[in-house]
């Protein structure tokens, strides 16, 4: 299912949810922070996290057929693939990114930009457009300003997401 376009987007979506929007940035935004370089780290620091779960976990859901699971021989069907040692922590992953299924339903979807890394990881690429950018301008975190980052992150995880930087 997340091999086409309309499951690419939708990962792409819950994806950025999970890397980035359902993080401690919300915490940032209902206090209208003022962005900087220290912020960036901070931010950058859970994107890093999250980023190596995706690239973990990733691998075990892309041909999952379904937004949900529906029985628990789903689950099982599934965890039958994940190492044993790791069922816990793929379980709590899979949880969130499901859940991201039901998140960001009204955004506009995502278009493909140049992916290039350069010997950056992902985290940085992901932050590498509006969200910086606000950082080395001293941006206030708003609504508007959130609006701009979702959105350019979005765009860069689809991105990544279509160019098999998870798999």
């Amino acid at each position: 299912m997340f091999n086409d376009e309309k499951g690419m987007r939708l990962m792409a979506l819950s994806l950025t949810h999970y890397v980035y929007r359902n993080t401690a940035i919300e915490d940032y935004h209902s206090e209208g922070v003022t962005m900087d370089m220290e912020f960036y780290k901070k931010i950058y620091n859970i994107v890093y996290r999250k980023i190596k779960k995706v690239k973990q976990f990733h691998k075990y859901i892309r041909n999952y057929s379904g937004t949900q699971l529906k029985t628990l021989d789903d689950l099982d069907a599934i965890l039958k693939t994940v190492p044993e040692e790791y069922h816990l922590s793929f379980i709590n992953y899979l949880q969130d990114i499901l859940f991201g299924f039901k998140m960001g339903v009204d955004w506009e979807p995502a278009n493909k930009i140049d992916t290039i890394l350069q010997g950056k990881s992902e985290a940085t690429f992901i932050l590498s457009g509006k969200f910086i950018e606000c950082c080395q301008n001293g941006c206030i975190l708003d609504g508007k300003t959130m609006y701009h980052i979702n959105k350019d992150i979005h765009n860069r995880i689809y991105s990544l997401l279509l160019n098999g930087y998870f798999d």
